[in-house]
């Protein structure tokens, strides 16, 4: 199937909760933020992913009487980061946002201050402009006039003498670029993103991949396409491209070989390819930086974890038990071992294995590095 016949058939269904939002207010609610607790403090939102789709129709469907409609998406949207991501601004609030603010109604600029005040994150990345495609004197004059408790710092940020009506309008330019009206013209990655959120794999993967085929072959293209191929679960696709992106590396900085090497065998060990990802590892041993206190650390720990993940997978018991003893040989000398999850892959690596001594020793190292942890988080600056 072609990518615009995918296209057409990803966009039916939003186009129809559209339609029936657009015939029946009371379907809103079904749009609403509707908090869920997966545990004792992870909070997600049931109807986030039925409000997207129908801001996501939206887009290429737009109307002027849609405002309501698009005000209310808004301020949805601005409660589920609030109430659900503490950190991070992604384009769900950003699209929400730009649709509302190209009505160009001063009034709405309360909507995109509350966004815009979310996190530290929204602070920076929601844009100023929001707040001016009513016009920047009436904006002024609109919060000049409030009550707001947030009037003078409001007033503050908007009369730089730098936001003038033709900055504001090439804003409006740069968003319409990146929010077409026009699916054709949305870039195919996004629609790997947009299809991968709609839990279609096989559409996000065809979208990606012709993405790619149209870029240049560099690290950073195949990156992105392994690494999205990886989070839809075709990991021997991901496999393949990071072969590629391991034939091309840039090794002009120091680990550069290793770290490429090491993506490749967590991807191989992630396709079951076991044997294989233990090759990989014994080709990452001759690169690796050999100070393991300095700035690749990190590097160090992954590798590490790296060995330790695949022993247990390993199907007879001395082969396993060799891979645990480079695991623990390469262990030593590594600081803060309470970072990325290391010390975790030993211990269930040694209680997998059937290695009590080993055992023993991560669990007392899992206790030294949490008193570590403590100590640095407690550090002054």
């Amino acid at each position: 199937m072609s990518t615009a016949d995918e296209q057409h058939r990803l966009l039916r269904g939003p186009a129809k909760d559209l339609e029936r939002a657009r015939r029946d207010r009371a379907a809103w609610s079904d749009l609403a933020f509707f908090a869920e607790h997966t545990d004792g403090r992870h909070v997600t939102d049931r109807n986030e992913p039925a409000r997207f789709r129908v801001l996501w129709a939206l887009q290429y469907d737009r109307r002027p009487q849609d405002l309501p409609l698009l005000r209310f998406l808004l301020q949805q949207q601005t409660v589920f980061y609030q109430k659900a991501v503490p950190w991070g601004l992604a384009s769900d609030l950003l699209l929400a946002g730009f649709m509302v603010a190209e009505h160009r109604r001063v009034e709405d600029l309360w909507l995109h201050w509350a966004a815009k005040s979310i996190s530290f994150d929204t602070a920076l990345g929601y844009h100023l402009y929001h707040l001016l495609t009513g016009g920047v004197a009436t904006a002024v004059a609109e919060v000049r006039a409030s009550a707001h408790p947030d009037r003078d710092r409001i007033l503050d940020d908007i009369t730089s003498d730098r936001h003038t009506e033709a900055s504001v309008e090439e804003w409006l330019g740069e968003q319409r670029a990146q929010f077409p009206a026009d699916p054709a013209e949305e870039s195919l990655r996004t629609w790997a993103h947009r299809a991968a959120g709609l839990g279609e794999p096989e559409a996000s993967r065809l979208f990606m991949t012709e993405w790619a085929a149209g870029e240049p072959r560099t690290e950073d293209t195949l990156n992105t396409l392994q690494f999205h191929l990886a989070r839809l679960g075709y990991h021997a696709e991901a496999v393949a491209v990071q072969r590629e992106a391991v034939a091309i590396s840039d090794a002009s900085w120091p680990g550069a070989r290793a770290f490429n090497l090491l993506t490749l065998a967590r991807l191989q060990r992630q396709a079951e390819d076991t044997a294989g990802a233990w090759t990989t590892l014994e080709e990452i041993q001759n690169v690796m930086p050999p100070d393991k206190q300095g700035p690749r650390q990190g590097l160090w720990r992954h590798f590490v974890k790296e060995c330790f993940l695949l022993a247990p997978l390993t199907p007879d018991d001395s082969t396993a038990r060799r891979r645990l003893a480079v695991g623990d040989e390469h262990l030593r000398g590594i600081p803060r071992l309470w970072m990325d999850g290391v010390l975790d892959a030993a211990v269930a690596a040694a209680e997998e294995v059937g290695d009590p001594r080993a055992l023993h020793r991560y669990r007392a190292l899992q206790q030294a590095a949490a008193r570590e942890y403590e100590q640095d988080i407690s550090r002054p600056g």
